[in-house]
C-alpha cells in the first residue's frame, strides 16, 4: 500500500524526530536512544543541528532566537512551558557553559542492550 507512510521514508517524519531528539537532549542533557535511531540520525544531522543551535545561542540576537525557535518547538507549543524552558536553557545555561568552546558539544557512547528485544542502546549527551 503506497499511501501508508513508512518509518524513514517520509521527510516530515524524519525532521520531526530529529527536532524532538535535539529538544530532549537540550532539556535533559543526556538521552538514551536505540543504536538504529542514532545511526539513522547520526552525523551530520543530530550533532550538526545541536552545534547550530548552540551557535545561535552564542550570538544571542532576536534573529538567532527566532531561528532556534524554528527548530525546537512546534507552533502549538509556543505558549507552552516546555518551549520557554527550552529556550531559557539554551540561551542562558548552555550559552555560558560553551562560551569558550568552538564546537563539538555532544557525544554518542554505546551503552548496554535493552532487556526485551536485545537492542543496543546508545547515550547521546552534551559534553560537560
Amino acid at each position: 500500500m503506497s499511501y501508508i507512510n513508512k518509518r524513514g521514508k517520509n521527510t516530515a517524519w524524519r525532521s520531526h524526530v530529529l527536532n524532538n531528539l535535539v529538544a530532549e537532549a537540550i532539556l535533559h542533557e543526556k538521552i538514551k536512544i536505540s543504536f538504529s535511531l542514532a545511526k539513522h540520525h547520526r552525523k551530520p544531522d543530530l550533532t550538526e543541528l545541536l552545534d547550530k543551535l548552540i551557535g545561535y545561542a552564542k550570538e544571542d540576537t532576536l534573529h538567532s532566537r527566532r531561528l532556534a525557535l524554528r527548530y525546537l518547538v512546534n507552533k502549538k507549543h509556543l505558549k507552552d512551558k516546555r518551549g520557554k524552558k527550552l529556550l531559557d536553557k539554551l540561551f542562558f545555561d548552555l550559552k555560558e557553559r560553551y562560551k569558550d568552546r568552538k564546537g563539538g558539544y555532544s557525544r554518542i557512547t554505546k551503552s548496554n542492550y535493552r532487556m526485551g528485544d536485545n537492542n543496543l542502546r546508545v547515550i547521546f549527551s552534551l559534553v560537560p
